[in-house]
């Protein structure tokens, strides 16, 4: 599944990001696999599922920010060029380099954000502390700031956990557990509520 996908790549690179059991600074090299396996392919694959089922949203999210981890994954792989390119290049290119690479993310995932105003509170939580984790990550890259990066680690945590929240509310419901999990529906439809209002 898609969203469980997410939320566990997202809190592993987001503890090593704001520090949480490693000491900062050490890389993600660890969770390559991950990256490309876990939430790269699984979340690719589930987008197009999403697609050819006619969910644009999902299938959208999904399938670029699959792609967004594929490419993490690989740039992490040894022999690919891309860790031994930036070695050789000095740090405060390397940053901006990041920086750069981050800033259109900060962008999509706003829009991301924005197309799910309308959907439950959980989600929204979710998408909102991705949006933060991304903008504060970026911000860290150009600024050079560790502080403001791990601040963008902790985001991430909690968009994990949210991730694995919405999860859970999709796969426990009253066919298979006591009840359903509240994800705080919040705005109604103006059809919807005329039907309701008529039955």
């Amino acid at each position: 599944m898609s969203l469980a996908a997410f939320g566990i790549c997202q809190i592993q690179k987001s503890m090593m990001d704001a520090g949480i059991g490693v000491g900062y600074g050490h890389g993600s090299e660890s969770l390559t696999g991950s990256f490309l396996a876990v939430a790269g392919i699984t979340q690719m694959l589930g987008g197009l599922w999403q697609i050819a089922n006619g969910d644009t949203f999902e299938g959208a999210a999904f399938t670029t920010f699959g792609s967004r981890w594929l490419a993490r994954g690989f740039s992490g792989i040894p022999g690919t060029g891309v860790i031994d390119f930036q070695r050789s290049e000095p740090p405060d290119i390397v940053r901006k380099q990041n920086g750069i690479g981050s800033l259109p993310w900060c962008i999509w995932v706003f829009i991301m954000m924005a197309g799910n105003v309308k959907s439950h509170i959980a989600n929204i939580f979710m998408f909102l502390t991705l949006n933060l984790e991304t903008d504060f990550g970026c911000a860290g890259e150009w600024t050079n700031d560790k502080r403001i990066i791990k601040t963008a680690g902790w985001f991430g945590f909690f968009c994990g956990l949210s991730a694995f929240y919405n999860a859970a509310a999709i796969i426990l419901n009253r066919d298979n557990f006591w009840f359903n999990l509240p994800v705080g529906h919040w705005y109604t439809p103006r059809a919807a509520a005329d039907e309701e209002a008529r039955a």
